[in-house]
C-alpha cells in the first residue's frame, strides 16, 4: 500500500510502527497492520482511515477546492511538454490546481503521465474504443475536467501552449471577474459562417458558477442532437462542424453572454505573443500529418527552448 509522507508524519504513533526496515500503519477500518511505501499523494479516499476522519476529503495539505483556479490540459501522446506546462502553471502568481486529462496515449506515455501526479496534479484517463469523429477526444476530456473542477474558476489550455507571463493567470482572474464570465482567444477562422466571436479553448477561463447556471458543455453529441444530426462522422463538406467549443459557444449566445477576446489566432500557425506561445497543432500533427508535425515539432523546440529560460529567469528574479 502506498501512502503521502505527511500521512505517515501525523498518523499518531501507536498507529504506526517500524518493523525490520519496512513501515506499517494500523488500518482502523480492517483492523489490520499493513505495511506502507511512501508516494508523493494518496488518492482518496483514505483506506482505512474511519468516516469521522474525512477520508473523502484526501490529505493533501492544501485541498483541490482551496485554490481559486483550476488549469486543466487534455493531452494525447504528448508526455514531453506536460511537465514544462505544469511548471510554468506553478510558477503563476495565481498557482492553480492542476488536472491532466489523457484521451489514449500509449502506455509508455501514459506511464509519464502518471508519475507527474502530486498534491497539485491530478492525472485522469479516458480510455476508448473509439469515437465518431476526433474532436470527440477533446471535447469529452473538457466535459470531464467540468465534472472534475472544485474551484471558482477553470482555465482551459492546450499541452502544446507554454504560457509567457508569469501573472498570465492572475490577468485572467481579473478579467474574468470583471469583463465577461468567459474570456479566452478568438477561434481561428473555420469554414463555418459564425466562427467570428466565439472563444477557443487555446487559453481560456471561465466563472463556473455562471457556467453552471447556463448549462455550459463540450459534447458534440449534444450539440448534434440539438440540430438533428444523427451522424456527425466528419465531413469534407462541412470542416470544423461539429467542433470542440461549438457547443459551448451557443450556450454562451443563448444566454446572451458575449465572450471576452484577448487575441485571435491563425490555422496551422505558431502564436507567439506577450501571453502564449502555441505551437499550434502539435498533437494532432504527431497523430495524423507526419509533414506538418515536422514544422510543429521545430516550433516546440524553439518553444521549449524559450520557456526554460523563462523558468530561469523567473526563479532567479524570486
Amino acid at each position: 500500500m502506498k501512502i503521502s509522507k505527511n500521512r505517515w508524519e501525523s498518523t499518531r504513533n501507536n498507529h504506526k510502527r517500524i518493523d525490520s526496515g519496512k513501515r506499517y500503519i494500523w488500518l482502523e477500518t480492517e483492523s489490520v497492520w499493513q505495511e506502507v511505501e511512501f508516494s508523493s499523494v494518496e488518492i482518496a479516499p483514505i483506506q482505512g482511515s474511519l468516516t469521522v476522519h474525512f477520508p473523502w476529503e484526501g490529505n493533501c495539505l492544501k485541498k483541490p477546492w482551496e485554490y481559486n483556479i483550476t488549469a486543466v490540459i487534455p493531452c494525447l501522446n504528448t508526455s514531453e511538454t506536460i511537465p514544462t506546462c505544469i511548471e510554468i502553471l506553478r510558477r503563476q502568481t495565481e498557482k492553480p490546481y492542476i488536472l491532466i486529462i489523457d484521451t489514449g496515449s500509449s502506455p509508455s506515455h501514459l506511464e509519464q503521465l502518471y508519475l507527474l501526479r502530486d498534491s497539485d496534479v491530478e492525472v485522469h484517463s479516458i480510455a476508448l474504443n473509439g469515437v465518431m469523429h476526433p474532436s470527440d477526444f477533446p471535447a469529452m476530456a473538457m466535459d470531464l475536467s467540468f465534472t472534475l473542477c472544485r474551484t471558482p474558476y477553470l482555465f482551459a489550455t492546450h499541452a502544446d501552449c507554454f504560457l509567457r507571463r508569469i501573472d498570465f493567470l492572475e490577468y485572467m482572474l481579473d478579467l474574468v471577474k470583471t469583463k465577461s464570465p468567459v474570456v479566452g482567444y478568438e477561434l481561428s477562422p473555420r469554414a463555418h459562417v459564425d466562427w467570428k466571436g466565439m472563444v477557443s479553448h487555446t487559453a481560456s477561463i471561465y466563472d463556473m458558477k455562471v457556467m453552471d447556471e447556463i448549462g455550459f458543455g463540450w459534447s458534440l453529441r449534444r450539440l448534434c442532437n440539438q440540430f438533428g444530426i444523427v451522424n456527425y462522422k466528419p465531413n469534407p463538406m462541412t470542416p470544423n462542424w461539429p467542433d470542440t467549443e461549438i457547443l459551448g459557444n451557443y450556450i454562451l449566445k443563448k444566454n446572451n453572454i458575449t465572450p471576452y477576446l484577448i487575441g485571435p489566432e491563425e490555422n496551422q500557425a505558431r502564436t507567439l505573443d506577450e501571453n502564449i506561445d502555441h505551437f499550434r497543432s502539435y498533437t494532432s500533427g504527431k497523430m495524423y500529418s507526419p509533414e506538418y508535425f515536422k514544422k510543429a515539432k521545430s516550433w516546440y523546440e524553439d518553444a521549449l527552448k524559450q520557456a526554460e529560460e523563462r523558468i530561469k529567469m523567473w526563479d532567479l528574479s524570486r
